[in-house]
């Protein structure tokens, strides 16, 4: 297990002793301490898993610290939130069959446990644009790369602009360089063009253009979707990647 991984879990055990000693919600009316120990923190470790996997979807499909991102992360914490709250139902009402006789209905346990996760996704959420403001703020520019001695190749499906880093999408995966963007896209060895401030897009990768001109964006054939400025509009439209007003590329 790596270490970013075993401080992540380390955090999250460290969170539910936390929640079993506060007992909020009324959990702290249940008794047990070892009970209450093992359901908040198997509830922060599942949490994990499942809030950890929507930041990370979020995180790629759109640009950190944008308002997109913002509100793509809160709908994804709610989503996560449905599986959150059966689950810790199930293991509450195991755990304290006496539950069952007070009115917890459903959607006031999804009410408590969204609360908690989008608190939690939140904050981190803070962490990270406030990390992201420093590194633009910093004076010190990142070395530059010769991007002749850094082909990236022509399975290159999009560059998307993190900070001083470049991510770098492929059918596989993606992968962080540090490159500037400019220095990126003459490093593909493929067509393509600059979509947004923060993306170029290879021609080969877009299934559909999606949206109108105030609000494009491009799916490509790893399911992703890429930003389109209104200023690009023009210059898909001459590329010829825009065939018709139903959202189809040429």
């Amino acid at each position: 297990m790596s270490t970013p991984v075993v401080r992540w879990v380390g955090l999250a055990v460290a969170i539910g002793a936390l929640l079993a000693i506060l007992g909020p919600f009324g959990s702290y009316l249940n008794g047990g301490p070892v009970r209450l120990l093992a359901y908040w923190i198997g509830a922060m470790l599942l949490g994990l898993g499942l809030y950890g996997a929507a930041f990370r979807i979020v995180g790629v499909c759109t640009t950190i610290g944008s308002r997109t991102w913002w509100l793509a992360l809160i709908g994804a914490t709610l989503l996560a939130s449905i599986p959150e709250a059966l689950a810790t139902r199930v293991a509450a009402f195991w755990l304290w069959p006496e539950l069952a006789r007070l009115d917890l209905s459903l959607p006031r346990w999804f009410a408590q446990t969204a609360t908690i996760g989008v608190i939690a996704m939140a904050r981190v959420g803070f962490v990270l644009r406030r990390s992201a403001s420093v590194s633009h703020d910093d004076p010190v520019s990142p070395p530059p790369i010769d991007p002749i001695a850094t082909p990236l190749g022509r399975e290159v499906l999009a560059l998307q602009m993190e900070d001083h880093y470049v991510r770098v999408h492929r059918p596989a995966g993606s992968e962080l360089i540090l490159m500037p963007l400019s220095r990126a896209i003459e490093a593909v060895e493929a067509d393509g063009l600059r979509t947004h401030r923060s993306w170029w897009v290879a021609a080969h990768a877009v299934l559909a253009v999606e949206g109108d001109a105030r609000s494009m964006r491009l799916r490509l054939s790893n399911g992703m979707v890429a930003p389109v400025a209104r200023s690009a509009v023009t210059r898909l439209k001459a590329a010829g990647w825009i065939r018709d007003s139903d959202g189809c590329v040429a």
